[in-house]
């Protein structure tokens, strides 16, 4: 059966993320899903269960994703999901865009990173630190600014914090593009 028309858009971080899935588990059933990602990738990505249900179908209408129905002997026709090639391209197009200040979909995209190349995976750990360096000097700056007496007293605490926190990310992120160049062991 041919592959409908692929409508062309930006995925949502939710839509990627079951892309993701799905190409890196195959075809499974949305329960299937849910479950991984409780098991695996809820450590940088959990949405709703409603929110991954609701996204299946919007992803086959578009056209990314193909539902085939499997009987079951005592209960309902279980619905199962695999990516279509126009599911595959539009998740590497979604895997090579970097996002200046988008932490969130950075880590799922590490978290997925087999799906891409290390170069791709490089660029988007650059756009990591130098969005993570912004952040370090913003805070650096408040420093001499900060009193230490009444409200200034509870706010350097979160200020320091903040200043370690940036700085471990970027040592972090400094490890991690040291391992993509010399590649997966």
């Amino acid at each position: 059966m041919p592959e409908t028309a692929v409508e062309t858009r930006a995925l949502t971080t939710t839509e990627a993320a079951v892309l993701a899935l799905l190409a890196i588990e195959g075809e499974r059933s949305g329960y299937d899903l849910a479950k991984a990602v409780t098991r695996a990738i809820g450590h940088v990505w959990a949405p709703a269960r409603s929110g991954l249900y609701a996204t299946l179908p919007r992803l086959v209408s578009a056209g990314l994703v193909r539902r085939r129905s499997v009987a079951q002997s005592s209960r309902p026709d279980k619905q199962v999901y695999r990516v279509s090639r126009g599911g595959t391209e539009a998740l590497g197009a979604w895997l090579e865009t970097v996002e200046s200040g988008a932490r969130e979909t950075f880590f799922l995209k590490l978290f997925v990173g087999g799906l891409t190349t290390p170069d791709v995976l490089l660029r988007h750990v650059e756009q990591f630190a130098a969005d993570t360096e912004a952040r370090l000097e913003g805070l650096r700056a408040i420093v001499p600014t900060n009193t230490g007496r009444g409200h200034d007293w509870y706010h350097a605490h979160l200020l320091r914090l903040g200043i370690a926190q940036a700085e471990q990310e970027l040592s972090w992120a400094d490890r991690v593009a040291r391992a993509l160049r010399r590649g997966p062991r």
